[in-house]
C-alpha cells in the first residue's frame, strides 16, 4: 500500500534554521476535484490556478490519479484512512530521528480541513498548514487550536485588506501570491517586494518559496510570506484575471 505522506520539491527545500526539520505532507485533490469539498474558504481566483494542480508533480497523471483516490478513501473509508495516516505519521517520526531531525507534518498541502482529532493523538509532533478559513485562524491566533499546530493564512482576493492587516496585527502570518516571474529551470526567479502595503501599513515580506517550514520561530510573526506565481501559463492568467496574484 502507497504512503499517504510524502515529500515534494518544495517541502524538501529547507535552509538555515529551517533546516532543522524534515517535513511530510499529504496531499488530497483541491476543492470539490474528487467529488468531495475539501476546500471550504476557496475563491474563485484560488481554485481556478490552485499550483497544487497546475505546477510540479500536480499535473502528472499518476500524481493526480493518486491524490483522487487519496481523497475518495478519506470520505468513503475514513477509518481505515486514518489508520494508514497513523501509521505513516510513526514513520515519518522514526524517519527523522534517525537523520537527527524534527518532524513536521502538513495534513493540509492540498485542502484546507481540520484535522485536530489526528493532531491531539500526536502531542510531541509539530503540525502545520496554510488556511483560507478566517474563523480557524482566529482560533489559532487566540491559542484555541492544539499547541502542536501553527497555521499561516491564505490571502485570496475575496478576503478584505481590513481583515489581513488585523491579523498581521495580532502576530498572525499571511501568505501573498505575488505576480513575480518563477521559472527556475531557466534561471528565472524574479524577486519579490521587500514590504507589502496592506490596508494603508507597510509590511515586511520574506521569501516563502525559499523553504516551507511555515513555523513562527523560523518566519517571526506578523510578517507577509511572499510566494511567487507558479502554475501553467493558462493558470497563471487565471490567477491574474481574478485578482489572486497581487502586483509588484
Amino acid at each position: 500500500m502507497t504512503s499517504l505522506l510524502r515529500t515534494n520539491a518544495k517541502l524538501d527545500k529547507n535552509t538555515g534554521a529551517a533546516s532543522d526539520y524534515v517535513i511530510s505532507g499529504l496531499t488530497l485533490a483541491p476543492h470539490s476535484l474528487s467529488g468531495f469539498q475539501v476546500c471550504d474558504g476557496r475563491s474563485a481566483g484560488c481554485a481556478a490556478s490552485c499550483n497544487l494542480w497546475f505546477a510540479g508533480q500536480r499535473v502528472t497523471p499518476n500524481a493526480r490519479n493518486r491524490a483522487l483516490a487519496d481523497t475518495r478513501e478519506l470520505f468513503t473509508d475514513r477509518p481505515a484512512f486514518i489508520d494508514r495516516l497513523d501509521r505513516d505519521i510513526a514513520n515519518a517520526v522514526r524517519r527523522a530521528e534517525r537523520y537527527q531531525l524534527k518532524p513536521l507534518i502538513r495534513l493540509n498541502v492540498a485542502s484546507d480541513l481540520e484535522w485536530f482529532d489526528v493532531i491531539e493523538r500526536w502531542p510531541n509532533v509539530q503540525f502545520y498548514d496554510y488556511t483560507k478559513i478566517r474563523n480557524r485562524f482566529r482560533r489559532f491566533l487566540a491559542g484555541d487550536l492544539p499547541a502542536n499546530y501553527a497555521l499561516t493564512f491564505s490571502r485570496h482576493e475575496k478576503h478584505h485588506t481590513a481583515t489581513i492587516r488585523s491579523f498581521l496585527e495580532r502576530g498572525g502570518n499571511i501568505a501573498q501570491v505575488f505576480d513575480v516571474d518563477y521559472y527556475p529551470a531557466v534561471g528565472r526567479v524574479g524577486a519579490l517586494p521587500e514590504s507589502a502595503r496592506i490596508h494603508g501599513r507597510e509590511y515586511r515580506v520574506i521569501d516563502g518559496d525559499k523553504h516551507d517550514v511555515r513555523l513562527p520561530q523560523v518566519d517571526g510573526r506578523g510578517i507577509v510570506i511572499g510566494l511567487r506565481l507558479k502554475g501553467t501559463n493558462a493558470a497563471k492568467s487565471r490567477a491574474r484575471y481574478n485578482g489572486f496574484a497581487m502586483g509588484v
